[in-house]
């Protein structure tokens, strides 16, 4: 019953929700409150909220949206596994090549298996970021955010790196392919080639991080491409769990929240039957679970047992009152419209 209200004005909220917060924030209940929440149960105001709330669960637009999250979700989980076991793939079959480059075949099993391992790896980064809770994703999601930023800025350096001419690297070899077969060529005929230009400290520095880097390098495209087909995947679960509304232990508040718009769409269509059928049975109804759902309210809010008492004394006064006064919702006893058929009989007859 906690989650139950908004704090704000919602003309498809739960009534009983609004009850709840009523007794929680210890509002006083006099005749006229409880007559005006009443007024939340007439034919038309039943009819909306079912209505609305109909459309939110099972409407042409929710199916659609949920269905696009599923779809593009799942899509964009398996293209990134397929992203990462290529990776990793490449980089464990180039770890156990022999010296001619080639994989044992011994070992083509190993490469296998290793490379699986970025199923595990993104299907833990899924469970985490549906365990740390709304703030925590939204945490996560900038942290990625930022390093998918700084892996951008890293491919732009080397594709500078690569773009310079030759002898001016700092990844990679100083010379290009066509200076090094000159020099081979002058090697073989015994003429010694000219001393290349000391490298420059800096240059020294880095190059002695090259490996180092490099293998970070991976780590991050590896970590980047894995949480964004856990999040795409958080995503689809999401909307199977809207179209669902989740297993009986899921207690994430997408569930609870689902659950919730689909218990109130049911309330809504009971008493819209209920009342259809008989008004003052139905009013007598909802007085006593109004009365109950403050009380539990009034109980959550902790207040002393002077002023809950009082609290409640004042609501079951108030209950008494308007079920013992009750005369109809509006002057059409059945609803608060009048028909429109009949206006327009007693426009036609006066004039």
């Amino acid at each position: 019953m906690a989650l139950m209200g908004s704090s704000k004005f919602d003309p498809n909220e739960s009534p009983s929700g609004r009850a709840y917060n009523w007794g929680r924030r210890g509002v006083e209940i006099t005749a006229t409150l409880l007559r005006n929440w009443l007024g939340a149960h007439t034919e038309n105001s039943l009819q909306l909220r079912a209505a609305n709330l109909n459309r939110r669960v099972y409407g042409g637009g929710a199916v659609l949206h949920h269905g696009t999250g599923i779809f593009f979700g799942l899509l964009v989980f398996v293209t990134a596994l397929f992203v990462d076991y290529n990776i990793i793939h490449e980089f464990w079959s180039r770890a156990l090549a022999n010296e001619f480059g080639e994989v044992p075949p011994a070992l083509a099993t190993t490469v296998a298996a290793k490379s699986l391992q970025v199923v595990f790896a993104t299907l833990a980064v899924h469970y985490l970021i549906s365990h740390i809770g709304h703030g925590g994703r939204i945490a996560y999601s900038l942290l990625i955010f930022a390093i998918t930023a700084v892996m951008v800025i890293g491919i732009g350096l080397l594709w500078a790196n690569n773009s310079l001419p030759a002898g001016a690297k700092v990844f990679g070899l100083d010379v290009n392919d066509s200076a090094q077969q000159i020099d081979q060529f002058m090697k073989g005929l015994g003429i010694a080639p000219p001393r290349k230009v000391a490298m420059p400290a800096e240059v020294k520095l880095l190059k002695k991080y090259e490996l180092l880097i490099w293998l970070f390098s991976l780590g991050v495209i590896f970590l980047v491409v894995a949480s964004i087909g856990a999040m795409a995947l958080h995503t689809a679960t999401r909307g199977f769990t809207g179209m669902t509304g989740g297993a009986l232990y899921d207690n994430h508040r997408d569930a609870r929240h689902g659950n919730r718009v689909r218990d109130e769409l049911k309330q809504a269509q009971i008493d819209l039957a209920h009342l259809k059928s008989n008004e003052d049975t139905f009013v007598q109804a909802k007085l006593a679970e109004f009365v109950n759902v403050y009380t539990e309210g009034v109980v959550s809010g902790r207040y002393g047992n002077s002023r809950q008492g009082y609290l409640l004394r004042r609501a079951n006064e108030a209950a008494e009152e308007v079920g013992s006064s009750w005369a109809g919702f509006g002057s059409s006893g059945g609803g608060n419209v009048d028909n429109l058929d009949d206006y327009r009989n007693r426009k036609v007859a006066q004039a």
